[in-house]
């Protein structure tokens, strides 16, 4: 069965309420025998509204970068697994927006929005990071630790956090702003908002939230850009 990816273009007035308690309820119930049944409710607690937010948010996504892809088939989740490793699980039990550059396949740029039931997160992603990649990023932040500096500030103050896994010691003990510490000793990064599930996400706010954070993200995103102008082989 096919879920096609439309709808009209509509203004984004959040998820339904009977959203989470499908999300809830699914956990119990998503067997193929039922499959039938729930994708009709997942198209309209789930695909309907996510399809209407992502359209909502490209001219954003635009206006930050032209080189984010947003094409539907590469930027929204479906809902269905990859049954080679969820076999008796066909329907996926979260959803994801995915904006990322489109001319790369390693250390890819790129915004996101995930949601399921432990809660929901937006920000930044550098996608199929490598090792390699990271050390351009550090080698860049060094050369100009005030250019980053003043715009994690900026995103530290209004609640994003680094995350990605970290080095066991301090390899930068003489950086001593925190966030661009936190970057410089983990092995990849991202960096978001964390949040548990709320009312916002069935209202319009929780777009008008994403939208504003992805614009916060804006400066540290160009700089990061910046990085594949350079003319080294191994630049991002």
């Amino acid at each position: 069965m096919v879920v096609k990816m439309k709808t009209e273009n509509k203004a984004f007035n959040g998820f339904p309420e009977e959203m989470t308690k499908f999300l809830y309820e699914l956990q119990f119930t998503n067997t193929v025998e039922k499959q039938e049944d729930n994708i009709v409710k997942y198209r309209e607690y789930i695909t309907n509204p996510l399809i209407t937010l992502y359209e909502s948010l490209i001219p954003t996504v635009k206006a930050i970068s032209s080189k984010l892809e947003a094409t539907p088939r590469r930027c929204l989740s479906t809902p269905y697994t990859d049954r080679r490793f969820s076999p008796n699980a066909p329907l996926k039990e979260y959803m994801y927006i995915r904006y990322r550059h489109a001319c790369r396949e390693e250390d890819c740029i790129g915004l996101y929005f995930d949601m399921g039931l432990s809660g929901y997160s937006f920000g930044m992603r550098i996608y199929d990071q490598t090792s390699n990649g990271m050390d351009v990023i550090r080698k860049k932040i060094l050369s100009h630790p005030e250019k980053f500096e003043e715009q994690l500030n900026i995103l530290k103050d209004a609640g994003f956090i680094v995350l990605g896994d970290k080095y066991k010691r301090d390899h930068f003990p003489d950086v001593h702003n925190d966030m661009l510490k936190e970057i410089l000793n983990r092995k990849y990064f991202y960096i978001c908002k964390d949040l548990i599930l709320n009312d916002k996400i069935y209202t319009s706010q929780l777009r008008d939230d994403i939208e504003e954070g992805f614009n916060q993200l804006k400066g540290l995103i160009q700089l990061l850009e910046d990085i594949n102008n350079d003319n080294t082989p191994s630049a991002l």
